[in-house]
């Protein structure tokens, strides 16, 4: 009887993975978007397009390309890792291609599909991380990640518009590495 009270338990914890009328969600699976965006890789800033797809079985499928349509990144998050197709030199760093994997999950709360990701309603865990959300009028405005004690915290920011997101980025502390999408809308 206990064993089933505690199994009764923790679905009921995993259920429930997000406070009711909290909207987390930023890509819904099976949509796909295209962003506007800005990597602040060490001083250097990188331009250009991101293309995101969540598929339907929680498969990220990235690709950066640069103004010109060159391809600066492919990259796939599949069964929990990732996965790189194709990267140029100076974004294939262990460093920086580790950093960069982990942002792209935080700024589109893809960590929520994952089955290490824990919801204590003021406060998340994920990956050895704790991370606090802030909402407003019911939607995610952002999060701050707190890490072990010698990497950086890093903060998400979502400013939204009247019906949707108008910018997302993330920022590191003590570490000069930042990224910055702006959804292109369709008109």
């Amino acid at each position: 009887m206990r064993l089933f009270l505690l199994i009764f338990s923790l679905l009921a914890t995993s259920v429930q993975a997000q406070a009711p009328g909290q909207d987390v969600e930023i890509l819904a699976r099976g949509k796909e978007a295209i962003y506007k965006a800005e990597f602040n890789v060490t001083g250097t800033s990188i331009n250009g397009f991101l293309a995101v797809q969540h598929k339907r079985n929680d498969v990220l499928h990235v690709e950066f390309t640069s103004p010109m349509g060159n391809n600066l990144l492919e990259i796939e998050w599949k069964r929990g890792k990732w996965k790189k197709i194709y990267a140029t030199k100076k974004l294939s760093g262990k460093l920086i291609f580790n950093m960069m994997t982990e942002d792209i999950l935080l700024l589109f709360a893809h960590y929520q599909y994952d089955n290490g990701f824990e919801d204590f309603g003021d406060e998340w865990k994920w990956n050895k991380k704790t991370m606090l959300p802030s909402f407003d009028e019911g939607k995610l405005t952002s999060v701050k990640i707190i890490g072990r004690r010698h990497h950086p915290s890093k903060t998400v920011k979502y400013k939204r518009g009247e019906d949707c997101i108008d910018e997302l980025s993330i920022d590191h502390q003590g570490f000069p590495f930042s990224i910055v999408l702006e959804p292109l809308k369709k008109k």
